[in-house]
């Protein structure tokens, strides 16, 4: 996900401004778990601090790695009660740890296959990273992080959650991952494995789990024929479509890819994920009405994923529908800001569009001061100055 997103065009409007390449949207798809979707919170990044819950743990070298955080709801009511802490990486599910009544929750990261719990709590996920495993993550920058990949998300039945990616730990042995959201789910909104899926024979499950593995593997041709397998013994699968549509992108055939989405989108239209990757690649060509259509309807069904709100953004801003762009990429800074600094820049670059030089200024200026990379600094620092020269004429 992360390497094909960072190939989007993002700017089409005599600005280029380089895409957000994080690992934090949807991925490799499931057929033993379903996690719907929900709605948007304004969360303020809360650090917490909880007795640490002790598993087999990972260690960098010598070090162990604790990682703690915060859940809230985003209508501010209560939690409803015990919720799990669980991590997503390389599309395998685990439940980690449990956050106490306050929804604080604090553990040391581990590989083993019972970290909380026991095995048969290991499922196939949706919306998390793609790439990596478990150990030895070499996506990105990142070398051998062997958390690179992952992301953290909350559990508990008949509530959806926002996700915190894992990437940007940068090397720190105890890391406050900030605040999860959950949302309480309504009927009519979107899901992230199809229910369709789950009524799959048992033998083109197991040629979708291989599949799901080559795929982590960076095996993509052999992953290929495995998807179709899968959907040979069942052409209803609708999350095999999906995934395999992935994989063709990663190849470069835009239009298989366009066809197996399209596919995984009939045969279930409340699946969050052919709606984000058509939307997605809709943007890979510069085709913003497109882009709009799929995205938007994406962030109807699927409120919280960063991703989705970023790129709906992009794209309205592209078609110059700026107070959509605004409401889509501020609500995308309040799931992830902290890891998104480049949604400043949009921000910035639509609230000019939006002839509000002081907030765009604003923007900008936290963009500059977040930005990890020299990528976009040059044009944003130009966009600043422009800005500053006119209010003080």
């Amino acid at each position: 996900m992360a390497a094909r997103l960072a190939r989007l065009p993002v700017m089409a409007m005599a600005i280029t401004v380089c895409a957000w390449g994080q690992a934090s949207s949807t991925t490799t798809t499931t057929t033993t778990s379903s996690t719907t979707t929900s709605t948007t919170a304004a969360a303020t990044t809360t650090s917490a601090t909880a007795a640490p819950v002790t598993m087999g743990p990972l260690t960098v070298g010598t070090r162990p790695i604790f990682l703690s955080g915060r859940i809230i709801t985003d209508n501010g009511l209560p939690l409803p009660g015990s919720i799990d802490i669980q991590s997503v990486c390389a599309g395998l599910r685990r439940t980690m740890a449990r956050a106490n009544a306050e929804g604080v929750f604090s553990f040391q990261w581990s590989t083993t296959a019972n970290s909380y719990g026991d095995a048969s709590q290991m499922v196939r996920a949706t919306g998390g990273t793609r790439a990596g495993s478990l150990t030895g993550s070499q996506n990105g920058n990142r070398g051998l992080d062997p958390i690179a990949s992952c992301e953290l998300l909350a559990e508990y039945p008949g509530y959806a959650s926002s996700r915190v990616s894992l990437y940007d730990r940068a090397g720190q042995d105890t890391w406050d991952v900030g605040v999860i959201v959950m949302h309480m789910i309504a009927a009519g909104e979107g899901h992230t494995v199809s229910l369709l899926s789950l009524k799959a024979p048992k033998d083109a499950k197991k040629y979708f789990e291989k599949a799901t593995n080559l795929s982590a593997s960076n095996k993509p041709a052999e992953a290929m024929d495995a998807f179709a397998s899968a959907v040979a013994s069942y052409p209803e699968f609708a999350d095999a479509w999906l995934s395999m549509g992935r994989i063709q992108w990663d190849m470069g055939d835009h239009e298989a890819a366009r066809g197996s989405f399209r596919r995984a989108m009939t045969l279930d239209n409340k699946l969050v994920g052919p709606w984000q990757e058509l939307g997605f690649l809709a943007c890979d060509d510069a085709r913003w009405e497109d882009a709009v259509q799929y995205l938007d309807q994406a962030v109807r069904l699927d409120p919280v994923n960063a991703n989705g709100l970023y790129y709906d953004a992009l794209a309205n801003y592209n078609l110059q529908r700026y107070d959509h762009a605004e409401r889509s990429v501020r609500a995308a800074l309040k799931l992830d800001g902290a890891k998104n600094p480049r949604g400043q820049f949009l921000l910035g670059l639509v609230l000019i569009g939006r002839k509000d030089p002081v907030s765009a200024i604003e923007a900008l200026r936290n963009y500059i001061a977040t930005a990890p990379e020299k990528v976009d600094l040059t044009l944003a620092r130009k966009q600043l100055a422009r800005l500053e020269t006119t209010l003080h004429r």
